[in-house]
C-alpha cells in the first residue's frame, strides 16, 4: 500500500467519522405503532422535565407507570430538541392526552393538551406555545411568530 493510498483511507474513515458525530434528524422517526412528541425549549434545559400521559380525558386514569411525580422520562434528543416515542395502544381510541411539566411548573399554558394519534403519528411543541404542530416546519414557523424571550 502508498503512503497516498494509506492517506486517502485515513481522510476517509475521517470523513465518515464525523458523519456519525453529526447531530440527529429533527424527527424521531416513531417506530410503528407508536407515536412522538418532539419539544423544544429556548434555554436548551430540559434537565426534569417530564411527560405526564393518561387515558380517556381530563382527570383520566394515568397510564400504568406513570403519576405526576413519575412522569415519563424523554426517549432521546434531536436537532429540535427532545422527544418521547408513546405505544399508541396506551390510549384508547388513540386520544393522547398530556401535559409537559417539571415539578407543578406546566408548559403550553398549563393546559392538558390532547391529539388524535390515530391521524397525527409524531407532534412538535415550542415551549411557551399553546399550539400543537404537525410538523417540524410549522413549529419552526410558530416559533419564529412567537421568538424565545
Amino acid at each position: 500500500m502508498t503512503i497516498k493510498s494509506s492517506l486517502l483511507r485515513i481522510a476517509a474513515a475521517a470523513i465518515l467519522s464525523i458523519g456519525a458525530l453529526a447531530p440527529a434528524m429533527a424527527t424521531s422517526n416513531p417506530p410503528a405503532g407508536s407515536i412522538a412528541i418532539n419539544y423544544n425549549r429556548c434555554d436548551s434545559d430540559y434537565a426534569n422535565w417530564g411527560l405526564h400521559i393518561w387515558q380517556r380525558g381530563p382527570g383520566g386514569p394515568a397510564v400504568p407507570g406513570v403519576s405526576w411525580h413519575s412522569p415519563v422520562e424523554p426517549s432521546g434528543k434531536n436537532d429540535f430538541g427532545v422527544f418521547w416515542h408513546l405505544k399508541l395502544e396506551s390510549f384508547p381510541e388513540g386520544k393522547v392526552n398530556y401535559i409537559i411539566h417539571k415539578s407543578d411548573i406546566k408548559d403550553q399554558g398549563g393546559k392538558d393538551m390532547q391529539f388524535d394519534g390515530n391521524t397525527t403519528k409524531e407532534i412538535w411543541v415550542n415551549s411557551g406555545d399553546r399550539k400543537i404542530y404537525n410538523s417540524l416546519d410549522e413549529a419552526k414557523k410558530g416559533r419564529a411568530e412567537n421568538p424565545c424571550k
